[in-house]
């Protein structure tokens, strides 16, 4: 998928218009002990391109596989083509070493190779030079990497049902597709469309992305399932879940008029509580076309499955393992988070795993709206204290510099971070209260759907790649102003602004202390007597005339900001 540079002409035009992931009530680390992790460790997704994979744009994929569940073993072929963006010699795609590569062959000839560090090298008989096509098809097989705390770590996870039917999934967000079938394995190419072709024993169903083409015969009781993606994909959302699925329909009418396919497999042990589950998952989805649009790929389905791992965010056929359990207050915290992915994650994707913020931060965001839409400000605001509890800042929440999938969501010292989550989410609540809700609004939207008229496109086009500075120029746009400073203090750099407030002769000093002497005009809400009031801080100070009045600094909590030095009153008459 070649990436359409983001203009700023197009920010300001817009001026005048409008997955491992983490239990919403206990951080990851409680539920299981994470290995240290190391930058740049094997087995990562991203980080630097290597420049044969940056010759080439991938257009498409057809990968076959033939599953053997009882030796949990895969007969594979990936044929890709892609266009060649600058001058190639060599073929390089990831494949897990656990995998046998059997045959090469480009453009329809056999090639040698070597497999080797997870890397398949095939040199090229004849040079390509830009604007020429490549076609590969790579034959491989072997048992996949299995999962040891899916989705955490990634690859196959073999289950069984109560009946002890086969029921598996792939997990592959941190590591890539690559443990499971060859493919260029970075965030910034996606191929524009691709075919699956998946055989398993009969009776088992397969659930994937896109839209079922066909259920055919494959000989020793075996049934090839077809399925087709319309729209770009990350190669990390293509994922099987196979399984003696039952599936539960329903229709959804968009904001546009327009109806598409809801559909939920589920095991058949599951079949009443899935039923009962479909109301909420409507209802989920209802709130988020209001509130940042229709849902992006409304032309293929929404599907839902049940699976032997928590969840993940696989495009169109979201991940679900919450064994149906409502969170506190009552709504289902997995399915509303994985479901944000459609907009944040899959219809917006970060280019680099550097800007993972924007994927998960807004996405952690959308679940205290939501629970202020359904249950009050109380609600939204006990989410946000959890958050704000989760908060490490230990390193940037979106660094400048190039990352892999295991550096952005690990701290230096090799723990888990969450920051690209909470912090993330606490920087849109800060943003919401500095822009102020109309505003806010329409630049969340802005931030899925750039132009309005993106709303109403279903072919793929709506789709696309951005990152911290489109984000940046997006909220500039809507609010009119030059808002560097913000995103260079929450989002470039780890330590919080500092907050002093202190009380002479019936004034109210207030003054911001930021790290490296940044500039931070933040307003501070200011409870003075019984009137909220804004406080302008341009040069990020401020005093304010008390007149004898009790008074309370940012009494909702509004700011992300580090523990206040004291050095008079926070509060007092």
């Amino acid at each position: 998928m070649r990436t359409a540079p983001f203009v700023l002409g197009l920010a300001v035009a817009l001026a005048g218009c409008a997955g491992a992931h983490l239990d919403a009530d206990e951080p990851i680390a409680s539920k299981q002990t994470l290995e240290k992790v190391t930058p740049l460790k094997p087995g990562a997704s991203g980080g630097e391109l290597l420049p044969e994979q940056a010759a080439i744009d991938v257009q498409h994929y057809t990968l076959r596989v033939d599953i053997d569940p009882e030796e949990r073993s895969l007969v594979g072929s990936l044929q890709m083509t892609a266009d060649v963006t600058a001058p190639l010699h060599d073929l390089v795609l990831h494949l897990d070493q656990e995998l046998q590569v059997d045959e090469v062959l480009v453009d329809g000839k056999p090639s040698s190779f070597r497999h080797a560090g997870g890397l398949i090298r095939a040199p090229l008989k004849v040079a390509l030079s830009e604007g020429d096509s490549l076609q590969a098809t790579i034959k491989y097989s072997g048992r996949p990497h299995v999962a040891v705390r899916a989705p955490w770590d990634g690859g196959f996870t073999w289950s069984q049902t109560e009946e002890g039917m086969p029921w598996f999934s792939t997990t592959c967000q941190g590591e890539g597709a690559d443990l499971w079938w060859p493919c260029k394995d970075h965030p910034s190419d996606k191929p524009e469309s691709m075919d699956l072709f998946v055989t398993v024993p009969d009776p088992l169903v397969v659930a994937s992305n896109g839209t079922l083409q066909s259920v055919t015969p494959a000989g020793d009781g075996k049934q090839t399932y077809h399925w087709h993606i319309a729209s770009p994909i990350s190669n990390y959302n293509v994922a099987l879940n196979v399984g003696p699925y039952e599936r539960i329909d329903a229709q959804f009418t968009s904001l546009d008029g327009e109806s598409f396919p809801v559909y939920f497999w589920v095991l058949p042990e599951s079949l009443e509580k899935g039923r009962a589950f479909m109301p909420e998952i409507l209802d989920h989805l209802a709130f988020f076309e209001n509130v940042v649009g229709p849902y992006p790929f409304r032309a293929e389905k929404y599907g839902v499955v049940e699976t032997p791992h928590l969840g993940m965010e696989h495009q169109t056929i979201i991940a679900y393992g919450n064994d149906f359990r409502p969170g506190n207050p009552d709504y289902d915290w997995l399915h509303h988070h994985e479901l944000s992915h459609e907009w944040w994650g899959n219809l917006v994707t970060n280019r680099d795993w550097k800007d993972m913020w924007i994927h998960e931060g807004i996405g952690t965001y959308m679940q205290p709206l939501y629970l202020e839409q359904r249950f009050g400000q109380q609600a939204y605001q006990q989410e946000m204290r959890r958050a704000r509890a989760r908060i490490n800042n230990q390193r940037a929440v979106a660094p400048r510099e190039i990352q892999d999938s295991k550096q952005i969501y690990f701290a230096l010292d090799g723990s888990h971070d969450n920051d690209i989550y909470y912090k993330g989410s606490w920087i849109m609540h800060t943003l919401r209260w500095l822009l102020g809700d109309e505003v806010f609004f329409v630049t969340l939207r802005r931030m899925a759907y750039p132009d309005p008229s993106d709303e109403r496109v279903t072919d793929g086009r709506q789709v696309r790649f951005s990152d911290t500075e489109e984000i940046r120029a997006i909220t500039e746009a809507q609010a009119g102003e030059d808002l560097g400073w913000f995103f260079e203090v929450y989002l470039r750099q780890p330590d919080l602004p500092v907050l002093e407030a202190r009380v002479e002769n019936d004034t109210l000093f207030l003054e911001w202390t930021v790290p490296e002497g940044l500039e931070f005009p933040m307003p501070v809400p200011l409870l003075l007597g019984d009137r909220m009031l804004r406080v302008e801080m341009p040069n990020g100070q401020a005093e304010v005339a008390l007149q004898g009045q009790s008074f309370e600094v940012d009494p909702a909590q509004r700011i992300l900001k580090a523990s206040r030095r004291r050095r008079g009153a926070e509060r007092g008459r």
